[in-house]
């Protein structure tokens, strides 16, 4: 992985995670993303299988990274997935 995506990853908090994913999910939901809240399980929004894969495919064209949860997404809330973007994405302890 070159410096420039190491570097990248580490900028990647939980809060600006979370606000793309409102984005993201805004979109396809057609919502606002201001009513979307971070603690609601994302099958409360309507997210059906069809817009997890459009989500999960959105997020790893933004960062990269590959969401193990995906066939599960509905049942979490957007901090719980922001929480494994931001994991997925933390920079690996150099090897010695």
């Amino acid at each position: 992985m070159s410096a420039v995506r190491s570097t990248a990853r580490e900028a990647f908090s939980r809060e600006a995670v979370t606000e793309r994913l409102k984005q993201l999910l805004g979109e396809l939901l057609e919502m606002e993303p201001s009513d979307l809240d971070d603690e609601v399980p994302l099958s409360a929004f309507g997210i059906d299988s069809m817009t997890s894969a459009v989500l999960v495919s959105g997020v790893e064209k933004w960062c990269g990274a590959q969401l193990e949860s995906a066939g599960a997404l509905g049942s979490l809330t957007l901090t719980e997935v922001a929480d494994e973007v931001v994991a997925l994405l933390r920079p690996l302890p150099e090897r010695n």
